[in-house]
């Protein structure tokens, strides 16, 4: 019996968390010789194409990774990203359907420049939601496409943290 309900609750997670893919691209140079003390996080992205709340929930993770990582808000690298495309598809497709029937999908590019134009590098992420008992959520997804971005830049380790910027 317990092994019963252990193999239930197993599928029933299974079905009611969402099924995503996401892919990352980057060129940023790893160790620069220069590190930066502060960055500042520019969208770039058209409101005329796009749901800006879209494009300003993915700014506002991206800012908040980055802090979390110990990176400070300034002008020294300009982090400009733009959600280059993004298609809500439909939820109850996913949920009911599922196997990519009514998925949704999206890209980000995320470009770092220092203060003098020079620039650090890029990074591009695409994404797909393809299916979930309750259709999954685009919010995590952007989430998730944010923290990405966040996560490479600080392996590329371009910025030197708060703390040390002060010493």
């Amino acid at each position: 019996m317990k092994k019963l309900l252990s193999l239930f609750i197993l599928g029933l997670s299974l079905i009611l968390t969402g099924c995503s893919s996401l892919k990352t691209e980057n060129n940023l140079e790893r160790n620069p010789e220069t590190k930066y003390a502060s960055f500042k996080v520019v969208n770039t992205t058209s409101e005329h194409s796009i749901d800006p709340k879209v494009a300003n929930l993915f700014g506002a993770e991206l800012r908040a990774q980055l802090s979390k990582f110990g990176y400070k808000e300034g002008d020294d690298v300009t982090i400009s990203y733009s959600v280059d495309a993004f298609d809500q598809g439909n939820r109850a497709l996913r949920m009911f359907v599922g196997f990519g029937v009514g998925k949704g999908t999206m890209e980000f590019s995320t470009a770092l420049k220092d203060k003098s134009g020079k620039s650090l590098g890029n990074i591009s992420t695409e994404s797909a939601l393809k299916m979930g008992f309750f259709g999954g959520s685009l919010d995590n997804l952007i989430r998730k496409n944010a923290i990405a971005v966040a996560t490479r830049i600080h392996k590329a380790k371009i910025f030197q943290k708060a703390e040390q910027a002060k010493e």
